[in-house]
C-alpha cells in the first residue's frame, strides 16, 4: 500500500507540473498490483504512470511542452488521436538506445530479396544497439535477433505474451505499442532522453490505410510511418500495458 500511496503522489506532481493546473481526483491503482509486484516492474526498468484524459491538442497552451507533434500529425490523424486515455499503464522506461549502425530498411533490400537473398536474416542480427537490462535477450535469440530492432509489427505481437509473463501479468491485459501523444506526452514530462537520439520507435496509432506511427529520431515530436511489414535497422519498440 505504502509504494501505490508513493507512486499516486508522485504522478500528480508530475501532471502538475507539466499541465500547470490541478489534479485532484487521481483514481487508485488496481487492486490486483501488490507492492511486491511494483517492487519486481521497477527492479526490471518498468514504470507505472497515470495518463490523464485529456486532450493534447495542437492549439492548447503548455508551457512545459516543448517538443510538440509534427504538425501533420494533426493533419493525418484524427482528434481523438490526441487524447491520453485516463489510465494506469505500466511503461518500459528503458532509454532509447544511440544509432550505431547503418540505416537499412525494408525497401533498400528488395532487390536482393528479389534474388533469392534475405539480407534482413544477417541484419537481424546485429547486437550493437541493446537495450540496457535487456530481458527480452533469450526470446530474441530464439527468433534470430539480437536486439529490439529489425522487428515488424507481427513479430513483435509475437513477442506479447512473453513480456506479459515476464511481468507477472494476466495474459488478457491489454498490452500494445505507445501512441504517438503517450509517447510524447511521456517523452517531454519524464522521459526526455526519448529526444536525444536518432533511433526510432513504432507506435500503435496507425494510418487509415492501415500503415503504423513512429517517432522518436531526434524528437519525440518527430513523426514517419510504414506498413506493418516494414523493419529497419534503426527502428526498435517499447510495451505498454494498461493495467486499469
Amino acid at each position: 500500500m505504502q509504494q501505490k500511496n508513493t507512486i499516486l503522489e508522485k504522478e500528480r506532481e508530475i501532471l502538475e507540473r507539466f499541465f500547470g493546473a490541478a489534479f485532484v481526483d487521481l483514481p487508485s491503482l488496481p487492486d490486483w498490483i501488490t507492492d511486491e509486484l511494483l517492487s519486481f516492474w521497477h527492479e526490471n526498468l518498468f514504470d507505472v504512470h497515470y495518463l490523464p484524459s485529456f486532450s493534447l491538442d495542437k492549439t492548447i497552451h503548455v508551457p512545459l511542452w516543448k517538443d510538440r507533434p509534427n504538425p501533420l500529425f494533426y493533419k493525418k490523424m484524427r482528434e481523438e488521436a490526441c487524447l491520453l486515455p485516463g489510465k494506469w499503464i505500466l511503461v518500459d522506461e528503458r532509454d532509447k538506445p544511440a544509432k550505431k549502425v547503418p540505416w537499412i530498411q525494408h525497401n533498400d533490400v528488395r532487390l536482393l530479396e528479389a534474388l533469392g537473398l534475405c539480407p534482413k536474416n544477417y541484419l537481424k542480427k546485429w547486437s550493437r544497439q541493446l537495450h540496457r537490462q535487456e530481458y527480452l535477450l533469450p526470446a530474441l535469440h530464439q527468433k534470430g535477433f539480437g536486439s529490439r530492432f529489425c522487428l515488424t509489427i507481427s513479430e513483435i505481437d509475437e513477442l506479447k505474451p512473453i513480456i506479459l509473463d515476464f511481468l507477472k501479468i494476466d495474459p488478457q491485459k491489454t498490452i500494445r505499442l505507445p501512441s504517438f501523444i503517450e509517447y510524447n506526452y511521456l517523452g517531454n514530462a519524464i522521459y526526455t532522453q526519448w529526444q536525444t537520439t536518432e533511433t526510432w520507435e513504432w507506435l500503435e496509432d496507425t494510418l487509415d490505410d492501415g500503415q503504423h506511427l513512429a517517432s522518436g529520431c531526434k524528437s519525440v515530436g518527430s513523426l514517419g510511418w510504414d506498413p506493418p511489414e516494414f523493419w529497419s535497422t534503426i527502428l526498435t519498440f517499447r510495451p505498454v500495458v494498461e493495467l486499469s
